[in-house]
């Protein structure tokens, strides 16, 4: 009987360890996965009903630690006149950082955002450490008149306005100041 105890105590703590490594591996290979994906700026997708007013969340998801960002998102369209509202950082993982500037062009139907992580020495804030998470939600509009169909978010390169000093393009960067690889996967509104 003690014979048998033991056997089935040993089976037990070999299946747990079987199970401990598993799981081990499959945080492995998400963090290997997230590692090949880099630095990636997302939007969500959203359904907007017309005459309504409605956020969409914008997302980074890092593997380098960040000291700042800026993203600029278009929001064009031939048939389709959203109108963005406003740009906010309330629950994001940049709340505190110590700039956020936003920027709305509704002629050009740009939104444009960045951070800072810090301007002054003696704060403590901390960079963006590698995770995901939201870092801004915008805020649209869509007219009780409008046309219904899809709207792409999409970025891109001196996004904002042409500039012939200052980029308003889509850029990330570490607190050595060097700026690295990012990417940007666009969303889409789709108006019902």
């Amino acid at each position: 009987m003690r014979k048998l105890l033991i056997f089935v105590l040993l089976l037990g703590l070999c299946s747990v360890s079987f199970a401990t490594e598993k799981q081990v591996t499959e945080k492995q290979a998400a963090v290997q996965q997230a590692q090949k994906a880099g630095n990636v700026c997302y939007t969500e997708n959203v359904d907007a009903v017309r005459g309504t007013s409605f956020p969409v969340k914008v997302f980074v998801s890092n593997v380098d630690t960040l000291a700042g960002m800026q993203v600029p998102i278009y929001y064009r369209s031939e048939d389709i006149d959203l109108k963005c509202d406003s740009v906010t950082f309330t629950g994001s993982r940049c709340k505190d950082f110590a700039l956020s500037f936003p920027m709305i062009e509704p002629v050009g139907k740009t939104v444009f955002f960045c951070f800072i992580y810090t301007t002054d020495a003696s704060q403590e804030v901390l960079p963006l450490l590698p995770g995901d998470g939201l870092v801004a939600t915008l805020w649209f509009t869509a007219p009780k008149d409008i046309k219904a169909g899809p709207v792409t978010l999409e970025s891109g390169p001196n996004a904002f306005y042409p500039h012939p000093k200052i980029d308003y393009g889509f850029l990330f960067w570490t607190p050595e100041a060097v700026q690295v690889d990012c990417a940007y996967k666009a969303g889409t509104i789709t108006v019902k």
